[in-house]
């Protein structure tokens, strides 16, 4: 069969070659392939904007608990300020000196928990007592003298932490004081 093809083929070349594409053949191709470029809609890249669109919240959420939490720190502050404003300013230097009194204090959760749970339940009460002046404040007939009692409680707790403070002080002395017998013996 393969042999039948192949001298069909030669006997009848010349039948074949009478059927040459036209020369203008090419030119209407590329015609054809411009109409259909141009047909085609063009595929436009879409940006990914789900990523950009996560950050842009968690920018959000983020700048509002900034503002939420700076809105909340000195809020009392003004709310002082409104009311006697070398008290505000008392307030605010009582309020930082307990705090870093406290971060003082922290440092030896890990070497005495005993000892730092005592400390810290007794500052706790206080401070249970400050929020609670500072809850009356808005409806207290005397905005003033609540005010005072405020400070006054945080005048007692800077007192309290001063002298744990110094307790702790004692017991890391002793501790060296004892360290240093044992080294010498």
């Amino acid at each position: 069969m393969k042999e039948n093809i192949e001298d069909f083929i030669r006997d009848n070349k010349k039948e074949f070659d009478f059927c040459e594409p036209n020369a203008d053949l090419w030119s209407k191709i590329e015609q054809q392939l411009d109409e259909n470029d141009k047909a085609k809609p063009k595929q436009v890249k879409v940006v990914p904007l789900g990523w950009i669109l996560k950050i842009a919240a968690s920018l959000v959420i983020i700048l509002a608990a900034g503002i939420l939490l700076w809105q909340y720190q000195y809020k009392q502050a003004t709310d002082l300020a409104n009311i006697d404003p070398k008290l505000a300013k008392e307030q605010v230097h009582y309020a930082s000196m307990i705090e870093s009194q406290r971060k003082e204090l922290k440092q030896i959760e890990n070497e005495n928990p005993q000892l730092y749970q005592e400390f810290s339940s007794e500052i706790k009460k206080m401070d249970e007592n400050y929020q609670k002046l500072k809850s009356d404040l808005p409806n207290s007939p005397n905005q003033e003298e609540t005010v005072k009692a405020m400070i006054r409680n945080l005048q007692i707790q800077t007192q309290v932490l001063n002298q744990q403070l110094n307790i702790i002080q004692e017991i890391n002395n002793s501790k060296k004081a004892s360290q240093n017998e044992t080294q010498s013996i």
